[in-house]
């Protein structure tokens, strides 16, 4: 089992051409790779999803990359923040399965490593869309 963090594509500050050269190289991996079994999409819950977000989402979804969408930084908005948040994120992304988390104080890490081992446990059969 390989966990592979790819470039931010939203707020990494480097110029515009390496980040359309990440791009291609992004979608080559993701397509290409057939022993993919699943896709985690980190979106900040501060934030309204970025249209990068949403396009990265649809890609996933029209190469039938199996995904789940993760909210970070929740121990940073209120409950009612939060469940706003999901409601957005829900219907920006056009997603039912959205995990609301935060790395300060650990909620949301074992709904994270249960939909990990449930990929792992069913996996998926993938072809690659050359």
């Amino acid at each position: 089992m390989y966990f592979v963090d790819l470039p931010g594509y939203g707020y990494a500050k480097v110029p515009k051409t390496v980040k359309e050269n990440w791009g291609t190289m992004i979608e080559d991996y993701l397509r290409d790779r057939s022993q993919l079994q699943l896709a985690i999409l980190l979106v900040d819950s501060r934030m309204v999803p970025t249209e990068s977000d949403t396009t990265m989402k649809e890609w996933l979804d029209h190469y039938q990359i199996p995904n789940a969408v993760v909210l970070t930084k929740t121990d940073k908005i209120s409950h009612n923040q939060l469940n706003k948040a999901l409601r957005t994120s829900a219907q920006t992304l056009n997603t039912k399965e959205i995990i609301p988390f935060s790395a300060v104080t650990g909620s949301g890490r074992d709904l994270i490593l249960t939909r990990i081992e449930a990929a792992i446990d069913h996996p998926t059969v993938r072809k690659t869309h050359l």
